[in-house]
């Protein structure tokens, strides 16, 4: 046992083997503290690493938190995407449709308006005599398509008025020209037939017997007067008898094509019950003007509306 020890350290020590004894002991307590020492350092090495890796972990859940939450925000706009993608094709499909449809109508109302611009720069032309028939199945084509604005057409009426309907409108012996400021006949006028005698050239109250009405002398002042009413032979507060056909040439004479196109457009609103006959006679007014032939042109619209009104009641 002697020799085991190293020479350095045996002669350090006691020679009493008791003293020996309790110096061993206190080596090795010391080398026990030391030895916990170093273990609890450890210990608090570990558990401060702990504590860290519980921080990051709970970061990690609440970013795993925040992008669950992501996921499910862009899973429902997803879902609204595809169904918005389902409901526009829908509304694609019903949009092309209607661009068909519209597109169709629009080529039949441009098939109207060449057919009836056609109509009425082949009665200004000279030499062309249509029948009666043939004016009137025209004249009745043109106002239930551009005036009638009531579906069903009325009962027959009988009295002074009564007989006298849409083919009035058309019949050209049934409705006196008056004259105009721009030299033209606006109330009316119209091509006599082929075997047909012409109309005679003097006051609207001659004519008025050709519509049922009785024929009377109109009073002196029938042509000094400028009472609208008293030029145009009928009695103040009655719309004077207007001839749609003439009336409608009358107006593609004395407005532009653009104007003339947007009067139309004008009255199939009206048909159409987008807006009421006070916007469309305020319409019509604008694009007349208050110049030249305007006013009576205005004049002969209101009164056409009115005429065509009455006969629908």
């Amino acid at each position: 046992m002697a020799t085991s020890l190293p020479t350095e350290v045996l002669s350090v020590l006691p020679v009493d083997p008791f003293a020996q004894l309790e110096l061993a002991a206190r080596i090795t307590q010391h080398a026990l503290a030391s030895k916990a020492q170093q273990l609890e350092q450890e210990g608090q090495q570990l558990r401060e690493s702990l504590v860290q890796k519980q921080n990051h972990i709970k970061m990690l859940e609440r970013r795993v938190s925040t992008l669950e939450l992501e996921l499910q925000d862009m899973a429902a706009k997803s879902k609204q995407a595809v169904e918005e993608a389902h409901r526009l094709q829908s509304e694609k499909s019903l949009l092309a449709e209607t661009v068909k449809r519209l597109h169709k109508e629009v080529a039949r109302l441009d098939a109207f308006k060449k057919n009836l611009l056609n109509h009425l720069n082949s009665e200004d032309e000279p030499g062309l005599e249509p029948s009666v028939a043939a004016a009137d199945v025209a004249g009745e084509r043109l106002v239930s398509e551009v005036l009638s604005s009531i579906s069903k057409p009325p009962p027959p009426q009988m009295g002074v008025g009564g007989a006298y309907g849409l083919r009035g409108m058309a019949t050209a012996a049934a409705t006196p020209a008056f004259p105009s400021t721009s030299g033209r006949p606006l109330y009316g006028a119209s091509t006599p037939q082929a075997g047909q005698p012409p109309a005679a050239s003097g006051p609207p109250y001659a004519a008025m017997t050709g519509m049922g009405m009785p024929a009377q002398a109109p009073p002196p002042s029938t042509y000094a007067t400028p009472h609208p009413h008293a030029q145009y032979g009928a009695a103040p507060g009655s719309p004077p008898r207007v001839d749609g056909k003439e009336f409608f040439r009358q107006a593609r004479a004395q407005l532009s094509y653009e104007q003339f196109s947007q009067f139309l457009h004008q009255i199939k609103e009206l048909n159409a019950g987008r807006q009421t006959r006070e916007e469309t006679l305020r319409r019509a007014k604008d694009i007349f003007g208050m110049h030249g032939a305007g006013p009576e042109m205005y004049m002969m619209f209101e009164a056409l509306l009115s005429r065509q009104s009455g006969n629908m009641l």
